[in-house]
């Protein structure tokens, strides 16, 4: 079977989608039936395989550029994409080759189609979005939801949000869970100590937080919650936070002043992909009070590091934590922080959680995905009169 994907997140420093597109395409190159190709704006390439150094520093100094000098920068390189999308599948025959769509929206294409709609916050919290990403999906996502064959969401909540909203039919959606790489696992006091010192960290020495830094992701009430913590904790633990800049930080900023200052909060940025793993595996604690989710990556990858999890109650966190780790209400501050101090306080209690957490994520697989994700396609395939 024929199937080309949207790879252009590739070419992006890899957060949610990007993630998401890079493991479910690696597992999915195992499957003998599966002939992917992955579009990169300015290229196609066969099987799933990361974009150069050289091709994702260009395509990002390139849209710096649009950026800077270009207003709605958006805009024109969706535009863009349009058109370069349109010259890259020319010949492809396009009845008999299936159009995956990871983020939501389709660029034009007259074949069988397959969208992935991850999450619906920019419906049901518009707020947490700069308005011209809001108004782009409350424009472009009910015609791709109308025109795509079928629809794969990342878990049950955002089925319930996309049949809350559109009112599709059950039949035209599939959940398919993510999972952690094979390489966030527990790792040693010893293996973890020069990569942590490179970010002035120690093992077992800090609360972490993954995500980038805006509205939704909640870390003002972690702030918030972190700054009440006894003195003692917070010098033994400081809070550091890995992800880039985002959209309306300046509040956010704000509230983080105090802890800047005193040395309590860490804030690293952009942490380099390899790097990842081992500062989840060495935190203490991973906190992730998220108001909003379609199926919240960093909690599973902080279980399969053996880290105890404390995280929200909402959306799609409860799905992937289950029993495995502590959940509260993402506006009790009261709460979060006495859960946090739970965790921190009675080690052994934080270790049980921890093991409970490994064991779960290891029933979360990207073969199985990969799995659920080609038979989407089959049965697509077989809907348009194709024989398998």
């Amino acid at each position: 079977m024929k199937i080309i994907v949207n790879g252009t997140l590739l070419l992006a420093p890899l957060t949610g989608i990007g993630q998401y597109i890079r493991h479910l395409f690696g597992a999915m190159d195992q499957i003998a039936d599966a002939n992917v190709t992955l579009y990169y704006s300015t290229h196609c390439e066969k099987g799933m395989r990361l974009p150069s150094a050289q091709s994702t520093a260009v395509a990002q100094r390139g849209y710096s550029l649009l950026k800077r000098f270009v207003p709605r920068p958006r805009a024109i390189r969706r535009l863009a994409d349009r058109v370069l999308f349109r010259w890259h599948t020319r010949h492809q025959g396009q009845d008999e080759v299936l159009y995956h769509e990871p983020n939501g929206m389709p660029l034009p294409y007259q074949g069988p189609l397959v969208i992935t709609v991850c999450d619906l916050s920019c419906f049901d919290h518009p707020e947490t979005h700069p308005k011209e990403r809001v108004e782009l999906f409350q424009r472009d996502l009910p015609k791709a939801i109308e025109r795509a064959d079928h629809i794969i969401v990342i878990s049950h909540a955002t089925g319930a949000a996309l049949q809350r909203w559109f009112n599709v039919d059950a039949s035209r959606i599939t959940n398919t869970y993510l999972a952690a790489d094979p390489r966030f696992k527990p790792r040693s006091v010893a293996r973890l100590t020069p990569d942590l010192a490179s970010l002035g960290l120690t093992p077992g020495g800090y609360i972490l937080s993954v995500g980038t830094l805006e509205p939704r992701k909640n870390l003002s009430a972690l702030f918030a919650a972190y700054a009440g913590l006894p003195d003692a904790l917070r010098q033994r633990y400081p809070l550091a936070v890995a992800g880039m800049s985002g959209w309306n930080t300046e509040g956010l900023m704000q509230s983080a002043q105090a802890l800047l200052a005193r040395g309590e909060l860490r804030l690293l940025g952009y942490v380099p992909d390899a790097l990842i793993p081992p500062l989840y595996a060495g935190a203490a604690a991973f906190c992730y009070p998220s108001r909003y989710e379609g199926f919240g990556l960093p909690a599973l990858e902080a279980m399969a590091s053996g880290v105890p999890v404390l995280t929200s109650n909402t959306t799609s966190l409860p799905e992937v934590v289950g029993d495995a780790g502590l959940m509260v209400d993402p506006d009790d501050v009261d709460g979060l922080r006495e859960r946090l101090r739970q965790l921190l306080e009675d080690r052994a209690f934080a270790d049980s959680l921890g093991q409970l957490g490994l064991v779960r994520a290891q029933t979360f697989s990207w073969e199985r995905c990969a799995q659920e994700t080609f038979a989407v396609y089959q049965k697509v395939m077989q809907q348009r009169g194709h024989a398998l």
